[in-house]
């Protein structure tokens, strides 16, 4: 009987009673490993927001007073808002810089390899890594990733434990082009992993994983009509029936797993590693193109099948999707291994008790107080004889005054001292207070609240331990869209896998348009088929962790504003940044008009062009001082010219002097030629002195 963690082939041989016994086994090894787990989350769920009090001491203090003063959400909340203020975001990087240089061959795809997309206007181009970038976010805007992202998050700080997923889905109704999404799972209990995948901490290498919730039977029979239930007698389930149905409510499973495949990798002649079972429709084009295969091999490698069952039938076949691991990732808590077994904590696991110190003394202070003796008088009878129902009711009356009949020889009316505060009660309250405080690790400076600091530094310092102690929630969180990062890559190529128009969006909020995605035409039938540059579409991802982008906007411009009160001079230069930064309606408008008022020469010609700034005119004086110079620049050019021209003339006057003395030969005519030489020398002179 195939178990376990190991990657199973299912294949047309395996039975679909084979297939379910796997589900089923590994279903109950999900449950016994995530069961400590699970029920440790949920004591922690129903301490915070149900009840704080056991049943045992509720019964003991009946007709007492048993008050909830629950510290615990206003805790979370804090670490929860601080998440949201500081959201992780994603980041593609190549994993390699692309060598290659210059004009390109074309490759399979019909473009130039490693080459930059346009956008649909033709204004700007993007390298492939900035299309991803683009499309991720994307894909995060439609999907409403940053409330997934908070939903998981709360559920680690909450109970240990939360978790994301990454599917795909089709984009519309009337289309065939899907889109991938990134959503959060909101039933954390719903979830079963394969408890080998704890050997990382992303659960990446896990082998199978489980989805599940419960559905009513008569739903179940409308989605379902033809599905087989079993019975609670039934001997092909067993003992374990209970996990799967009951006489109410039936167990729906979406049921991940991966199985080993053999793939051959090409390297062509372009330089691009292929898989051959997508290149081979068109590789008799590709050889016509004289792409030819240089080097094979075979890979070992696995894909993912995902499909819906119960304990006893499938309900939707299995099907491969788009990734290599397991499309669900983990939002973890603090994580501690005792032994063989993996526990995970939220913030408020160790807190519980001091709650309920803290509980238990203010109601011991309320129930004494309460319990005292009301404020009471001392008075002889004849002295209020008469006036008793002003002293009765002196407790409740608004009156301010109580009247007595004097008497010489006996006293007034004298006042009872009231109950003391229960000082003991309240001091173990106060420090069932400070405990929470120690055991989540967050003090009053980190909450807000003033502390027993005194100094900036005593306060920032505190405020930073606070930090430091709830800094693994966000650093899980990031290696946790780290994970989706990397699932977005790897799926991007398989989904986005036809030639269509995509919206990429950028962290600023603006967005472009581009092209994706050519196609080689089989000319035996006619299908166009896309080829995937695997080489060309390694890429890595890295979560950067601080403020969002719209806070870090409005620091710079504060910044700027200071900088600015600082160094006058530099307000004249950067009226448009300061602008840009503003949280207004229509800061970008103003910012553009400002540019154009900026000084000459602050702004670089690209600039100028794409904000659609026209160069600034020249005044009239300025205009007829660049006239006049031009003038004499030509005058200058002229006087050079003419000079040029009087020493080429010369020139041919002295070479036909030579020439004549070279006939005449030496002797009487010797003296004359000197002279004539002269004469033409000296003329060359003055013609140079002259320019």
């Amino acid at each position: 009987m195939l178990s376990g963690s190991e990657p199973i082939k299912v294949d047309d041989t395996s039975t679909t009673d084979d297939f379910l016994r796997v589900a089923r086994d590994r279903y109950v090894t999900a449950t016994t490993y995530w069961r400590d787990n699970y029920h440790d989350a949920l004591d922690d769920l129903n301490f915070t927001y149900i009840e704080q009090w056991d049943k045992a001491t509720s019964e003991a203090r009946k007709d007492r007073p048993c008050l909830t003063l629950n510290k615990l959400p206003t805790i979370l909340d804090q670490v929860i808002g601080d998440i949201r203020q500081n959201r992780p975001s994603i980041n593609v990087h190549p994993v390699e810089a692309d060598h290659r240089v210059g004009p390109q061959p074309a490759g399979p795809q019909g473009g130039p390899q490693g080459g930059r997309v346009p956008n649909l206007a033709g204004t700007k181009d993007y390298s492939e890594a900035e299309l991803r970038n683009g499309l991720i976010r994307n894909i995060e805007q439609t999907s409403g990733a940053e409330a997934h992202y908070d939903t998981a998050a709360q559920h680690a700080i909450e109970g240990g434990f939360g978790w994301l997923r990454v599917l795909s889905a089709y984009s519309d109704d009337d289309t065939f082009d899907q889109d991938l999404l990134v959503k959060s799972i909101r039933n954390r209990f719903s979830v079963l992993f394969d408890p080998q995948s704890t050997g990382e901490p992303d659960f990446s290498c896990a082998n199978w994983c489980f989805i599940s919730e419960l559905m009513r039977r008569k739903e179940f029979n409308k989605r379902y009509p033809d599905a087989v239930l079993g019975d609670m007698g039934d001997q092909v389930i067993g003992e374990d029936w209970h996990l799967w149905f009951n006489e109410d409510m039936v167990r729906v499973a979406e049921y991940f797993y991966r199985e080993p495949v053999k793939r051959k990798l090409l390297l062509l002649s372009t330089g691009e590693t292929v898989w051959l079972d997508e290149v081979k429709p068109v590789l008799d084009e590709l050889a016509a193109q004289g792409v030819e295969v240089r080097r094979d091999r075979k890979v070992s490698t696995y894909k993912v099948m995902w499909c819906k069952i119960t304990g006893m039938s499938i309900l939707e076949k299995p099907t491969e999707v788009p990734f290599r691991t397991i499309p669900v990732v983990p939002v973890l808590g603090k994580e501690v291994v005792i032994g063989n077994e993996v526990h995970y904590r939220g913030l408020i696991r160790y807190a519980k008790d001091a709650q309920k110190m803290h509980n238990y003394w203010m109601s011991s202070a309320t129930e004494r107080v309460a319990m005292a003796p009301k404020q009471k008088y001392i008075a002889d009878a004849k002295s209020v004889e008469g006036l008793e129902n002003e002293w009765a009711n002196a407790n409740t009356s608004a009156k301010p005054l109580l009247r007595y009949k004097h008497r010489v020889d006996v006293p007034p009316p004298r006042e009872v001292p009231p109950p003391s505060m229960p000082a003991a009660e309240l001091q173990l309250a106060l420090a069932g207070s400070d405990e929470i405080k120690a055991t989540t690790g967050l003090y009053d400076a980190s909450m807000g609240n003033q502390g027993n600091e005194t100094s900036g530094k005593a306060i920032l310092a505190r405020q930073r331990q606070g930090d430091r102690g709830t800094f693994a929630y966000i650093d899980n969180l990031s290696r946790a869209l780290r994970r989706v990062g990397k699932l977005l890559i790897d799926a991007i190529p398989r989904v986005y896998d036809s030639e269509r128009i995509i919206r990429l969006k950028f962290q600023d909020g603006k967005e472009d348009w581009v092209t994706i995605n050519k196609t080689v035409i089989d000319q035996q039938t006619g299908q166009p088929v896309l080829i995937h540059d695997i080489s060309a579409g390694k890429y890595d991802c890295t979560v950067n962790t601080g403020p969002s982008y719209q806070t870090l906007r409005l620091e710079a411009a504060d910044s700027l504003m200071q900088f600015v009160q600082a160094v006058p001079a530099a307000g004249g230069v950067i009226l448009d940044l300061i602008a840009k930064n503003m949280d207004w309606p229509g800061a970008d408008e103003i910012a553009k008009r400002l540019k154009k008022i900026l000084p000459n020469g602050t702004l670089s010609e690209q600039e100028m062009q794409e904000d659609g700034i026209e160069p600034p005119q020249p005044s009239p004086e300025a205009q007829a001082e660049m006239a006049r110079a031009q003038a004499d620049i030509a005058k200058a050019k002229a006087d050079e010219a003419m000079a040029q021209a009087k020493t080429v003339e010369a020139q041919a006057k002295i070479l036909e002097i030579q020439m004549q003395a070279s006939i005449a030969g030496p002797g009487s005519i010797e003296e004359t030629v000197r002279n004539l030489v002269a004469d033409a020398l000296s003329e060359i002179m003055q013609s140079q002195v002259a320019a």
